[in-house]
């Protein structure tokens, strides 16, 4: 992966940093990092910093950073979503290791409207010594949905701690981005007097590619394959990274808790027609109540299980890389001895990676 040169300027800081949307207990000025590469990716360009701290305010060093978002088109990187206006010139994750001060910069791009109806949004998750310490999402002030996003109510007044707000800087090269200041404040089992980041999902696009190994430039794609197109790297990952909720297995609780925004009264409903045997089914039935938009929107989180001797054009099409003519061509196929076989056929049309993905949404 590409090496990001980045030197920072201690010298110059940003004291007026401290705006409405920051904590009191946040460090409230903001170092300004310097990255020497030429911006590849469209969109305006957000350099992020801070600080991983534990509870007590201390630094934490050593603390693995990991963010991923959607590009300036609204594409994540992700093989569950619609590929063809991806920014292929923007790296989508990003990872960085904090130093002494427990310091942390990423350069990115402010990113847009997933088509989901979320509020603006960057993904985050802390590791320490390759635990797990922290997953939550960093928003946006002045993004008036976030209000009425389920995820960021659940953090009630502590979510003013995941709001970003970014200002305008020019730096010692002369180059004017937004810069927007945020520390993160993890538990590492101790009691303390600082309010932690609070918790959020991980959401249904979590990466499928190993984070760990990105640099901290996501503006930057050159001196590496390009990661949008970057793959499930062994089974193990591929089951991980699976995260679409089974229509015909998945309980009420599940719709409630992975779908944001889903009202309670539409639980029912989404039981009530069980067994889904077609894609087609669900957006028929659930749209006679939201509308097809909705609908389509709600069916980013969810899948109907494929039986490869009989499910339509519509439903295969639920994998990602099968269009309509790919479909129609494993339809003829048919019969399959077994799922294996179907995958064998599939491998005609997909990579091996997304082969060993698409294995997901088959019956068992």
């Amino acid at each position: 992966m590409k090496q990001s040169m980045v030197r920072m300027m201690s010298a110059c800081v940003l004291a007026a940093l401290a705006v409405s949307a920051v904590s009191a207990q946040e460090v409230t000025t903001a170092i300004i990092p310097v990255y020497s590469d030429p911006v590849e990716a469209a969109g305006t360009v957000l350099v992020l910093t801070g600080h991983v701290l534990d509870a007590n305010g201390a630094p934490v060093e050593g603390a693995r950073v990991e963010i991923w978002q959607t590009d300036d088109n609204s594409v994540y990187a992700h093989p569950n979503v619609d590929a063809t206006n991806i920014d292929a010139n923007f790296q989508h994750f990003g990872a960085y290791v904090t130093d002494a001060d427990g310091f942390y910069t990423f350069r990115t791009v402010v990113p847009k409207e997933e088509g989901i109806g979320r509020p603006l949004h960057i993904h985050v998750k802390v590791f320490v010594d390759d635990a797990e310490v922290l997953t939550t999402q960093f928003y946006f002030a002045g993004d008036d949905s976030a209000a009425s996003d389920q995820w960021f109510a659940q953090a009630g007044a502590d979510a003013v701690l995941m709001v970003l707000e970014p200002a305008e800087v020019t730096d010692t090269n002369g180059l004017t981005f937004q810069l927007a200041a945020k520390d993160i404040i993890v538990s590492l089992g101790a009691a303390g007097t600082l309010t932690l980041t609070p918790e959020q999902t991980e959401g249904p696009y979590y990466p499928v590619a190993t984070v760990a190994d990105f640099d901290n430039d996501l503006t930057v794609v050159s001196e590496q394959a390009n990661p949008a197109n970057a793959a499930v790297s062994s089974e193990a990952e591929a089951v991980v990274a699976f995260t679409l909720l089974n229509l015909n297995t998945a309980s009420g609780d599940d719709f409630s808790a992975t779908i944001p925004n889903f009202p309670s009264r539409m639980v029912r409903e989404f039981l009530e027609y069980r067994p889904y045997v077609s894609i087609q089914q669900f957006r028929r039935e659930i749209s006679k109540y939201v509308g097809d938009t909705q609908t389509a929107e709600w069916e980013q989180y969810v899948y109907v299980p494929i039986d490869v001797n009989n499910a339509d054009a519509a439903t295969l099409m639920q994998i990602p890389g099968v269009d309509e003519a790919a479909a129609n061509a494993l339809i003829a196929t048919r019969p399959f001895a077994s799922n294996d076989a179907f995958l064998a056929a599939l491998g005609g049309t997909l990579s091996a990676a997304q082969v060993q993905y698409a294995a997901n949404y088959l019956s068992q």
